[in-house]
């Protein structure tokens, strides 16, 4: 990343320091763009429920995230692409970089490698600023399961007795420090790869091969196995599009593999099957997507506990600008898990962790073109856990160019 960056440091114009810029940056010839979007979230604190947390103890709803992008075009069938990310209670981290290649100018087809975007449903290239109408982030590519990729349980108890633990889930196998279980699908990670992509004003296609999985993307390998996903969305007139995505991937770390032994016929991987629609027309946009998750996990102690665990989710959101300057955006969402059967709650058969339900809704208003000012609150409903209710106040501030 950071030659790529250099270079597009290098080759841009350094604006006047008593301005804004309202747009990318670019040099006299075009060949390197910079932009930047800078976002501050604040709520309340959540020290008990931890329904907004993520990865590295952040909350979605009180973060501040400093945004770089970068392209250098040396040749205009090739570019080289970054994005370095900077958030509150994170390191700078580089989220993407990746080399993009045309083979043919005229076709609209191209092949990335690198840190690559994601293409299993549609969120994910979306899930920030502008781009993301809220200021929550949707249960599935947000909210923290009870799995961790490197620590694996001996029984189904010791499962169950981490629902609605998510922010920090422990097992008895692998590590033995204290980490963050995993989303559904990482909105704030991208995969190391290769990917195809090709569209036309009808139909979008994409594929790629990347290290880890949905829940897990990596940099560098942690177990032995790759990732296929791939999504085709077809654009019909009206401005309605719908889209299938699917992926499938080992998401348990090799470390925690070995620390015991896997019984015949108990899978490992991850598998994502998922939907996707939206509708612009005029001063609306409706979107919605619904995902089925799996994750086969293999339990010490218990070698004829087969079945992968599932998961359901889905959301459906609007926005509507009633006038040039604000708006007004909804979501409603759940997530629901498979049941499994092991002594703790009599007996029965529970789900493996807490489902979870959302509502949220935020007003926006255009400050300039560039600058936007959101508020809004969001209610959150779990079936277990020390917090079960709890509602958060959200604001938010957006610049972007």
């Amino acid at each position: 990343m950071r030659p790529v960056l250099v270079c597009v440091l290098l080759l841009l114009p350094v604006p006047a320091a008593a301005q804004l810029p309202d747009h990318p940056i670019s040099n006299d010839n075009g060949t390197a763009t910079l932009g930047a979007e800078v976002s501050g979230s604040l709520s309340r604190r959540d020290n008990a429920g931890f329904f907004n947390y993520t990865d590295y103890d952040n909350d979605a709803l009180r973060m501040a995230r400093l945004r770089l992008t970068g392209e250098w075009r040396p040749h205009a069938q090739l570019s080289f692409l970054s994005e370095l990310r900077a958030g509150t209670n994170s390191n700078v981290e580089l989220a993407a970089l990746f080399a993009r290649w045309r083979p043919v100018a005229r076709w609209n087809f191209d092949v990335q490698a690198g840190r690559v975007p994601p293409v299993i449903g549609a969120f994910a290239r979306r899930a920030y600023g502008r781009d993301n109408p809220l200021v929550g982030i949707p249960l599935a590519y947000q909210y923290l399961t009870s799995l961790r990729p490197d620590a694996l349980p001996a029984t189904v108890d010791d499962l169950l007795r981490m629902r609605a633990r998510g922010w920090r889930p422990s097992y008895p196998i692998g590590a033995n420090t204290d980490t963050p279980g995993l989303a559904l699908v990482s909105a704030f990670h991208w995969d190391t790869g290769v990917e195809a992509h090709w569209s036309n004003d009808r139909v979008d296609l994409a594929a790629a091969l990347t290290r880890g999985a949905p829940a897990r993307p990596v940099i560098k390998e942690t177990n032995h196995g790759l990732q296929w996903s791939g999504r085709a969305a077809v654009m019909f007139p009206a401005g309605f599009t719908a889209g299938v995505s699917g992926a499938r991937g080992q998401w348990i770390d090799q470390s925690a593999l070995d620390a015991r032994p896997i019984a015949a016929g108990v899978s490992t991987t991850q598998t994502v099957v998922g939907t996707d629609a939206s509708f612009e027309r005029g001063h609306w946009i409706v979107r919605a997507e619904a995902m089925h998750v799996t994750f086969g996990l293999p339990v010490a102690n218990e070698p004829s506990f087969t079945k992968p665990l599932a998961a359901d989710t889905g959301f459906v959101e609007s926005r509507y600008r009633f006038l040039s300057r604000w708006q007004v955006a909804a979501r409603a969402e759940w997530l629901t898990f498979s049941d499994v059967q092991g002594t703790l709650f009599g007996g029965a058969a529970t789900p493996w962790d807490a489902p979870v339900r959302r509502l949220e809704g935020t007003a926006g208003f255009r400050v300039t073109r560039t600058i936007e000012l959101r508020g809004g609150y969001q209610y959150n409903w779990r079936d277990g856990g020390r917090v079960r209710k709890l509602g958060f106040p959200t604001l938010q501030f957006l610049y972007w160019f």
